[in-house]
Parts: C-alpha cells; structure tokens; sequence
C-alpha cells in the first residue's frame, strides 16, 4: 500500500522506531490517493457495501441519502442556471482522478456512508454509562441529548473511517480582520474579484451573488456592494471607564506625576486627586469594563482576575518606566454611560483638588453635577468607537487536482444551508496549488438575525462543507485534528512575524512562534497529545475498525485505520512504559528519570471523562461531567509523589479552565434560548465566560517537595473544598430547575 494513509501509518511505526523525525508524510499528493493498490482496496470496499445493500444497520433512507448524492446526483454549477454556470465549468480544472477512475474516487463515499449505516449508538451508550457517564441524574437526560451524543459520535467514526479509505480533510476557516466598514467591504470585494496574471496584472475574475448571478462588471459589483451594506450598522461608542488608586513609594512633585499618569494611560482623557502617598485616577479605557465590574463585585479572592492583574501590572510597570514607583489597584469598573457619568460626578464631589491630565484644576468643582457633565463633554471626541462585526470572510479549501466546480458548487450549498438569507458572494482564486474558495458574507441578514461563528458553529459548518462535497462526487470528511494527532495550526500573524524574523535578523520573534510554525509546515505529530491522549485517539480508532468490520468493510481502508490505532497505543505504551519500553520510552520521563504524572494509571480513566465533556449539552450536564473530572483528579493527586505535584497542579488547572470555559459557552447560549433566539447585538465570547462561573477555589501549588504535615494539609484543604464545590453545584441545580418552565436545563 503506498501513500495516503498507508504512508501516514508508516510514518509512526518509523517514528516508535527513532528513525523520524515526528514528521508526516504530504498526504496532498492525489496521485497518491489513486493508485493501483489503493484503487484495488477501495473497490473491494465498494463490493462489500454493494453486497450489504447499501443500508446497513440504520436503513435505507439514510444511507441512501448519504451516498446516493455522491455517486448519482448531478454535479450542480457554482451559479444554478444560465450563465453562471456555463461560465464557471468552461474555466474550472477537472479533476483526473475523477475522470479516470469514477469508482475508485466516490469508495471513500462508500465506505463513509457504510460505516455510518454500520454504527450501532446501543452499544456507544453502554460504553458512555459503563465509562461513568451514567451517574446520578442521568435517567433524567433528554433523548434529544442522547440523539445528540450518539449521532456526533457516528459522524467522527465515520469521518475517520472515510479518511482512512482515501478521503481527504474538510478545510473550513473564517479568516482575521473581517470588514466592518463599507470601505473595508469594498476593499475585500476587490481583492476576491481580482488575481494577476501571468505578467503580474490584476484582472477581474467571475465573482457570484447568493443568486448565482455573475458580477462582470464595475457597475455590477457597486451596486451589489450598496445593498450588502445596508444590514452594516455604525462603531459602537467606547464607553469603558476604569477607577485606579495608585500607592505612591515616596514623594513624587505634581508636574512629575501628571507625566508619568499620561505615559500610563496612554491617549485617553482621565483626572487625578492627590491625598499624600495615595493617588486617585478616573480614566477612560480601551478594556471592557463589563466583565471587570462583574469580577469586582463578586470579590476578586472568589473570581478569575487574571485581567485585573494585567491591567495594574501595566500601569505599574508605566509608572516606573516614567521614574514613578507606584503600586495600581482598579477598585471600580463601568460599561455604561450613565454610570460613567454619575462615577465621574461621585468621583469629583468626593474629592478635593481634582485635577484634569495636564495638572490643571477641574473648574466649578463646588456643583459636581455640572462639572462631571463639563469634563464628559470634553472628553466625548476622544471616545474611540468599537466597529462592530458586519461581515465574515470565509474561506473553503481541497487539495490540488479537485474539481473545481464541485468545490464551488459545495461551497455555494453550505452557505446557502448555514446562512439562508444572508447576502454573500463567491470566487474561485485558481493561482494557488489548492483549490480555494473566497466568501465574503453579511454578519446581520436583512431581518435582523446575526451570524455568529463560536467553536461549536465551526465544527458544524466543516460538518456541513463535507457532506456537500461528497454530495457533489468530492471524498472529503471532517476530521478532527486530534484524530491525527497533528500540531496545532498557526495564524497569519504567526506566519508573518516568522518571515520577517527570517528576512531581517533585528526582528526578534519568540522560539514558541518559530516552533509552532515550523511544526505545522512540516506537518510533525503533536507529542503532548499523543502522550496525554494517546489511549482515547487508539481507542477512537480501534472504535472505527470495529464498526467498519460490523459494515463489512474490507480491504487496505480497513487496514489502514486498523494500523493506524495499533501504532497509536504501541506508541502511548512506549512513553509511559506500559509495555515493552522503545527506543522512545525515556522521553516520558521528567529531568530526574522519574516517570512523569501522565504514566498515571488513572490518566487513562481520566482521558475518556475528559473526552466525555464534548457531549454535554446542558450547563447542568457540563457541571456533572465537571465534577466527575475534578474527583478522578483529585484521586490521582492523592497518589502522586511530592515531586510531581507541581506540573500536576498546573496541567489540572489548565483542564479546569478549558471546561469552566465551555461551562460559560453552554449558559450563554441556554441564555440566549430563553429570550428567544437572541435578537440584538450578540455578547462577544470573553465576557459570555465570565457570567455565571462557579467559583473555583484551585491555585497552583508550588513545585518544591513539602513534607508530610503539610502534604495533610493540604489534602483537608482541597477536600474541604471540593466539597464545598459539590454544594455550590447542587444548589446552583436545584436553582436552575425550579427557574426552568420549559425544562431546558434537563
């Protein structure tokens, strides 16, 4: 078997072996996909579905739905009918694997479509309750969860199961610095509508509406661009104001301090009083005030006040640069601007000898009243706006030699799905080894309905991407990263401070950005996650092998994915010494040669609880698997050695913020359930995870070995508060019970 997968699979073994360099094999190649051993293999799968019938185990009409669009269903233009379409196929590249081997390009739809078909959610269910999932409360879940649950769980085996047979990975991103503004909007119209030729030159290319209609023409695309600004809405005005008390070391003269507050703060407008070695400030800011009044009020000993830190970390760090030792403090926060009139009125009737940046007093300060609505109107025009979020610039991509048209017309299907009512446009960039196809679509419909892309959207609309692609005869799944253990993708500012550091030696770039880049690039494995993960990716394999058997799939897909999950364990047992010990197994251990927290024996049981969090679809349910999380933690802490307990502390506090995190995500959106779809301006994401967050009470313990008396100590502690964690929970779930009628939380 070569390439494809069978490469990929090789590429481990050589890994376990300490002949790679953790490096993956291009997996780009579409000669490769197709073969002569691989053709051979995928049409033995092909014969095994024909001979099941095509349905398997969850009937006709899903199966038949799944695969019939993919070998039947006519290939539909990027524009419907008419010119568009005509146009459009006359230019787009075919691809020659299509053209010559139709069967063995739509066997990955195949076996995609039998494994689905083959996937028995009976048998996941008992495996999620025999895996702790079926605790206390679990009688009470929805079946619209449990549908929920096992419909994700069918669609990755299958993804996986359609990846191993040849398909390639959906590539679905919404690119940075999307345009807010009409001018910004016209200046990414240009750049989707025009590429350069051979010279250099840039020329108009087709561009498509949501009407399939072709914008040939300046005019044409002007007037598109006038009514796609018509959903636009203006910059929200800044209205973020912060109180600071700084704590003077020694005596400070008054023109000495009035620059160090301005290098401080920056360009924006505040007053100051002076009570001898105390400074009161009342500032305007370009931080959301919001979620920092919220941490105040609940007390910062109780909350995540890592942005309160950085703040006065800042202003302190400024005040000495300027030869001013002082220590900041924020004690208020306000969002709104009548609060922030009425602070800044309080702020001048309850101090004396207020003063404006400059130094100059705040005149008519006997009636603060006046004099705050005064100093407000004068500050007014140095209120930055916050642009508002109008439109998204989406990005669809396959590997080079796709069809073209097919793309495009999956593209044009997932939008229309995703984002009906929406206008958008679409092009074909064709001076790129992939195929890439450029969107730009309104943020806010016609009817007022806001398009929102949170990590759960993401994942649904690669979902979406692929199913259209294989509707349109292109094999092509969505995959998770973490199926392939591969490095985590960079950014664009990643990319660009990483060339200009390779350019221009004065350019000082962090060896993390240098290594995250080069890792991608070269496609190298994850090693964390195959470490710590290592048991949950083999075991999702070995799921999919099992599953594909149950199909009657055989053949080198089958072989490829059962290879795929062996290497996975073989290489998990040789880090952490399970098994025979590689030439690998001592990379696992720590600078002492000890045998790091994650050789644990509960780290696998903790793996698949972990793995489990995904599937909660309730904040009650979220805190449920939370609480089981934090007591499989707590049981591994109590057996781990004195030195390990310092880089356990932090990977579990690293754990606890990924799931408070998708706790806050969870009750934001049951939130925006209950007032009915949430019209209006959407929360951004950072201040929905700070609402609602129960309390943790989990600081990092320090890494030093302690002795025995304090080891006990600290165990009363921590069970003392785990315990009052478990409280808190329950009666925030009696709460949330009796305040839901429509029984949302269950």
């Amino acid at each position: 078997m070569s390439g494809g997968l069978a490469g990929y699979a090789a590429e481990i073994e050589r890994y376990l072996r300490g002949e790679s360099g953790a490096k993956r094999e291009e997996l780009d190649d579409h000669n490769s996909v197709t073969g002569a051993g691989r053709a051979a293999g995928e049409f033995q799968a092909m014969k095994s579905y024909e001979r099941t019938g095509g349905s398997g185990r969850l009937g006709q009409g899903q199966a038949g739905s799944t695969l019939g669009g993919g070998r039947n269903a006519p290939r539909s233009s990027p524009g419907g009918t008419g010119v568009a379409g005509s146009s459009m196929s006359s230019r787009a590249p075919k691809s020659a694997a299509a053209a010559s081997s139709p069967k063995a390009a739509s066997a990955p739809i195949m076996v995609y479509g039998a494994t689905l078909a083959g996937f028995r959610p009976e048998e996941e269910e008992e495996d999620w309750k025999r895996r702790g999932g079926g605790g206390r409360g679990a009688g009470r879940a929805s079946a619209t969860g449990r549908a929920a649950r096992a419909g994700y769980q069918a669609r990755a085996v299958a993804a996986r199961a359609g990846y191993a047979a040849g398909a390639q990975p959906a590539v679905f991103k919404v690119m940075p610095n999307p345009p807010s503004t009409k001018e910004a909007a016209a200046r990414l119209l240009n750049y989707i509508g025009k590429r350069e030729d051979e010279k250099g030159e840039k020329h108009d290319i087709e561009i498509f509406d949501e009407d399939g209609q072709v914008l040939a023409t300046g005019g044409a695309r002007k007037a598109f661009l006038e009514t796609f600004c018509e959903t636009f809405e203006p910059p929200l005005e800044n209205t973020n104001f912060l109180e600071v008390r700084f704590e003077l070391a020694g005596e400070v003269a008054d023109a000495a301090l009035s620059e160090a507050l301005k290098k401080a703060f920056a360009s924006k407008p505040f007053i100051y009083a002076q009570d001898g070695q105390t400074v009161q400030v009342f500032a305007h800011t370009d931080e959301r005030a919001g979620p920092l009044a919220r941490v105040l009020a609940g007390g910062r000993e109780n909350s995540r006040s890592k942005a309160l830190d950085k703040i006065e970390a800042r202003l302190s760090e400024a005040m000495g640069a300027a030869g001013v030792v002082a220590k900041a403090e924020v004690t208020a926060a306000v969002s709104r601007e009548p609060k922030a009139k009425y602070f800044l009125q309080k702020f001048i009737r309850t101090h004396s000898q207020v003063r404006h940046a400059n130094g100059e007093p705040v005149p008519g300060v006997k009636n603060s009243t006046k004099a705050a609505a005064s100093v407000y109107e004068q500050w007014r025009p140095q209120f930055s706006g916050r642009e508002r979020r109008n439109a998204y610039h989406l990005l669809f991509s396959a590997r080079a030699g796709t069809d073209a048209n097919a793309v495009m017309a999956a593209a044009r299907a997932v939008l229309e799905e995703r984002a009906p009512g929406y206008k958008f446009v679409l092009a074909h960039h064709n001076d790129t080894k992939h195929v890439h196809i450029h969107a730009m679509v309104q943020a806010r419909s016609a009817d007022g309905e806001r398009l929102k892309f949170y990590k759960p959207d993401l994942a649904a609309w690669r979902e979406t991407f692929a199913e259209k692609a294989r509707e349109n005869g292109i094999a092509m799944v969505a995959t998770r990263r973490m199926d392939h253990a591969m490095t985590r993708p960079f950014t664009k500012e990643h990319a660009g401070a990483y060339s200009r550091a390779q350019s221009d030696p004065r350019y000082q770039v962090s060896a993390r950005t240098i290594e995250r880049v080069e890792a991608k690039r070269q496609r190298r494995f994850d090693v964390q996650s195959l470490v710590v993960n290592g048991d949950a990716i083999a075991a999702a394999w070995q799921k999919t092998v099992t599953t594909m058997r149950t199909a009657g799939i055989v053949g080198q897909a089958l072989t490829a994915a059962e290879s795929i999950g062996n290497n996975f364990l073989q290489f998990r047992r040789d880090r952490t010494g399970e098994g025979q010990p590689g030439p690998a197994a001592d990379r696992g251990a720590d600078q002492s040669g000890q045998k790091s927290f994650l050789s644990h024996r509960g780290m696998r049981e903790l793996n698949a609880l972990i793995g489990d969090l995904d599937m909660a679809q309730t904040p009650l349910e979220m805190r449920r698997q939370m609480a089981r999380v934090n007591q499989a933690l707590d049981n591994m802490r109590e057996t781990l050695p004195p030195a390990h307990q310092g880089q356990f502390e932090q990977y579990r506090e690293e754990v606890n913020d990924k799931m408070h995190d998708r706790l806050a995500r969870l009750q934001f959106e049951r939130q925006q359930q209950r007032r009915g779809g949430g019209g209006g301006e959407p929360i951004h994401e950072g201040e929905a995870q700070a609402r609602d967050v129960p309390t943790r009470d989990n600081p990092r313990e320090p890494e030093q070995p302690r002795t025995g008396t304090e080891q006990e100590k600290v165990r009363a502690k921590q069970k003392d508060a785990n315990k009052q964690k478990a409280q808190q929970a329950e009666e925030q779930d009696r709460k949330t019970q009796r305040s839901n009628d429509n029984d949302y939380e269950r």
